[in-house]
């Protein structure tokens, strides 16, 4: 089957390499891969997935204003709008997934209605399927906000594939009126990474800070850094992974903080991340999706500092702590961050944590190859 697969990202990263994870996992088809965030610099992708890059729209840290690099936002869209429809009908999908749209992404209505209009008038055997993470932020007016999802969900969708394990995070969570979803619902389990197999030894420990894309989480960067100085009699190591697209002046706020201190080092963000926190005994970071996946794919201890804009990141990070995965950073304030540190390098290693479904990528590549060749 030709699979074209949109993902939009306008703050962090996270969405990007999730939606890539299954469409490496659609390897037996031919995936158009359709992005509007910041290009990731450096990335390959698979033989198989073709990318597709729109003109790039982004957010600001508060998820209120649009943000584009040059010319005006209407020409962006407008542009946008066209390249979107011409790449659909150039490369003619058996099947569009969507990612989060419509449960999130309302201000790229502008492209995706048209689209779907289009496919539900004039191409209805193309398959139309939402690729949806575990928890979905919450509104203002959630009624409102829920009647909206249902209206276009119910319209134009042919199927809707959950990426959580429902024992741990069920999507009524997040969305109550899941009993009015007219089309299937699979819980596909968790999309995660392959970790490496192979962990060298090293000497003394090495910790792993990272912030995603570096849009935001300069704080808790730097709050690492300071924390670990104060415990520089410890023998430890810290690699702080730079986000693509951090602020010039946090990377230099950063730089200097760690300015002659052989024990820290500032490195450019990697695309091999999972090896750097399979080689590390402790993981600081913030509480995505994809960087809690992560850290149960590599099995590396974690404290994590949930992005605080919203309750995603903590309600992930509360019930994965529940289980024994990680634990959740109370505070940002050096010391006691610093007391975190030292406590769970120290803590005896507990092997009994909780079984969860981490199959998704492979199961959404199932159940849209199943569901959507059976319909056609």
């Amino acid at each position: 089957m030709k699979i074209m697969l949109y993902s939009q990202h306008v703050l962090g990263i996270g969405h990007f390499f999730r939606s890539m994870e299954v469409a490496k996992a659609l390897h037996e088809h031919e995936v158009l891969f359709v992005e509007g965030g910041d290009p990731l610099p450096g990335f390959v992708p698979p033989r198989h997935v073709k990318r597709f890059i729109l003109p790039p729209i982004m957010m600001d840290a508060d998820f209120k204003t649009l943000e584009i690099h040059e010319g005006t936002l209407e020409e962006i869209k407008t542009g946008r709008k066209q390249m979107l429809m011409d790449a659909f009908t150039e490369f003619s999908p058996d099947v569009l997934v969507t990612e989060l749209f419509p449960f999130g992404r309302k201000q790229f209505r502008f492209e995706l209605i048209p689209l779907l209009d289009k496919i539900h008038e004039q191409r209805p055997s193309t398959r139309v399927v939402c690729s949806l993470r575990d928890i979905l932020v919450e509104k203002k007016d959630q009624a409102a906000y829920e009647k909206g999802v249902l209206d276009i969900l119910n319209r134009y969708f042919d199927l809707l594939l959950v990426h959580s394990d429902p024992e741990l995070i069920p999507l009524e969570e997040s969305f109550e009126r899941i009993g009015e979803i007219k089309i299937p619902i699979f819980y596909t389990g968790f999309i995660v990474r392959d970790a490496p197999v192979q962990v060298e030894a090293h000497r003394g420990k090495i910790i792993v800070v990272s912030s995603g894309g570096g849009r935001v989480g300069i704080e808790l960067l730097s709050s690492a850094i300071k924390a670990v100085q104060m415990l520089a009699d410890e023998d430890l190591h810290l690699r702080v992974f730079v986000g693509p697209f951090m602020e010039a002046s946090d990377r230099k706020n950063l730089t200097d903080l760690a300015a002659g201190d052989a024990d820290i080092q500032l490195l450019p963000f990697s695309l091999d991340f999972l090896s750097e926190l399979a080689h590390a005994d402790l993981s600081i970071s913030m509480a995505g999706y994809n960087t809690c996946m992560d850290i149960l794919s590599t099995g590396v201890r974690a404290l994590v500092y949930p992005f605080p804009q919203n309750r995603e990141q903590a309600l992930r990070a509360q019930k994965l702590e529940k289980l024994g995965q990680l634990k959740v950073i109370p505070s940002l304030a050096v010391q006691p961050l610093a007391q975190c540190i030292l406590s769970e390098l120290r803590a005896k290693y507990s092997t009994r944590r909780g079984r969860l479904n981490l199959s998704g990528k492979t199961n959404t590549a199932v159940f849209i190859d199943r569901y959507c060749r059976n319909q056609s």
